[in-house]
């Protein structure tokens, strides 16, 4: 099989074969034929186009060990490893080892599709030692592990999102716009009564919560009631113990237009994203829970605005270490507390726009007020499409990878918990395992 690289190409190798070589000065050595190959000049050297590969003579003799220090030269250039495999069989396993290396994230399937009712949305659950999740579908909440047949815990209709905390012994979950809390025991064991279930409000599109991490905080709960012209904004407070917990209202909030999203920045500031948010500047509202005051996320003010797209839609806000992430349909940004665009010169543009705003219809939504966000995993974020899903690392602002294929995001966690996802090729749930470099 002749070489299929270029000539220049082997040339510019030929220190990377130096370093390696040990012992070939004898005539016969496979690495002394491959140098004299590299050095050869005169007439029938000078014919031989750049593009050209070297005659079988040569190829022949060098053997796959060979072959592969050479790919090794290749782990940082993506795209020629690609060509790589596709050389012959012999080049696939080192091309996929180098690749695997570069890859940031990739799709570990958990639970087969196996008939029952649609999957809208899941969370990562931990049962002793084994890695379980609990997912909801358009005909209830099931439990699911990598080996085990799903087992439905709960008959209900339209699971749409859903949430666990296990330190209250809590499942939050949305079906058919109803917002409630389940006893997380019960359900599991899958003797749950009706007792067990709390329904907390109607007409409920998102949740989010906020999980304590400090001491003598306790974790909190908004949940978003959506109409047409406007939205109410309600936080519960969890109170109770490992055994029996239970949601309070704390506060109610009137929003004078429809919101669909929220997030905790802090345990009494929420950022919320508004439908009719076509601006950058007036897309997001902060929300102070102690004076109930209202202001936008970013500044009005802010000269860094005029150069971003004026009419975007926002996403979801994440916190990182000393700013916020900001995503809209089209763009990432970064902001500080003030609301200032920081870090000018590191901006997201996503490829394509993500499901939530699509015009898809794979989706598997049933609502217009399901709500599709990205999933934070520092120093990365993914953004679901309908083609693919885009891997950007925050740190850099800039896309290392690209999973093909739809996937569908069923969680969406701040940081640190695992992310879990539905193939809509297939129907599988998989999770979304990072390589630790």
């Amino acid at each position: 099989m002749p070489f299929p690289f270029i000539s220049s190409g082997f040339r510019s190798t030929s220190s990377a074969l130096d370093q390696g070589y040990q012992g070939g000065s004898e005539s016969g050595s496979k690495w002394y034929s491959l140098r004299n190959a590299l050095s050869t000049s005169g007439p029938s050297a000078s014919s031989v186009s750049p593009w050209s590969p070297f005659p079988k003579h040569i190829t022949e003799q060098i053997s796959t060990e060979i072959y592969e220090l050479i790919i090794d030269q290749l782990r940082a250039d993506k795209q020629s490893l690609l060509a790589c495999t596709l050389v012959c069989r012999s080049w696939v396993p080192r091309s996929k080892c180098l690749l695997l290396e570069l890859m940031v994230c990739w799709p570990v399937p958990l639970v087969r599709r196996v008939g029952f009712g649609k999957i809208l949305c899941a969370a990562p659950y931990r049962e002793g030692n084994e890695a379980e999740i609990i997912y909801g579908t358009t005909n209830g909440i099931y439990r699911g592990s990598k080996d085990d047949a799903p087992t439905r815990l709960l008959s209900i209709h339209h699971v749409s999102r859903i949430e666990i905390l296990s330190d209250a012994n809590l499942c939050l979950c949305i079906a058919n716009g109803v917002f409630m809390s389940v006893l997380l025991s019960a359900l599991n064991a899958g003797t749950c009564q009706d007792s067990d279930v709390v329904r907390l409000c109607r007409h409920v599109g998102f949740f989010s919560v906020y999980r304590a991490s400090a001491v003598g905080e306790s974790h909190r709960v908004c949940a978003i009631k959506t109409s047409s012209l406007s939205g109410t904004i309600k936080v519960f407070d969890v109170v109770g113990n490992q055994q029996a917990s239970a949601l309070l209202t704390a506060q109610d909030f009137y929003i004078p237009r429809e919101a669909f999203y929220a997030r905790f920045i802090t345990p009494t500031r929420l950022a919320v994203a508004l439908e009719r948010g076509f601006a950058v500047h007036g897309g997001f509202e902060m929300v102070d829970l102690q004076t109930a005051n209202t202001q936008t996320l970013l500044h009005p003010g802010d000269p860094a605005l005029d150069s971003l797209p004026q009419k975007c839609k926002p996403i979801a806000v994440f916190r990182l270490s000393d700013v916020l992430l900001v995503c809209f349909d089209k763009v990432g940004i970064y902001i500080d507390e003030g609301g200032h665009i920081v870090r000018n010169e590191l901006v997201m543009r996503w490829d394509s726009v993500p499901f939530s705003f699509g015009a898809s219809t794979t989706v598997p939504s049933t609502s217009p007020g399901d709500t599709i966000v990205p999933a934070l995993h520092e120093p990365y974020i993914l953004v679901s499409s309908d083609t693919h899903v885009e891997v950007w690392n925050v740190e850099t602002a800039e896309m290392v990878q690209k999973i093909q294929g739809p996937h569908y995001l069923l969680n969406a966690p701040e940081s640190g918990e695992r992310i879990l996802a539905m193939s809509l090729m297939s129907g599988d749930v998989a999770e979304m395992v990072f390589h630790e470099h």
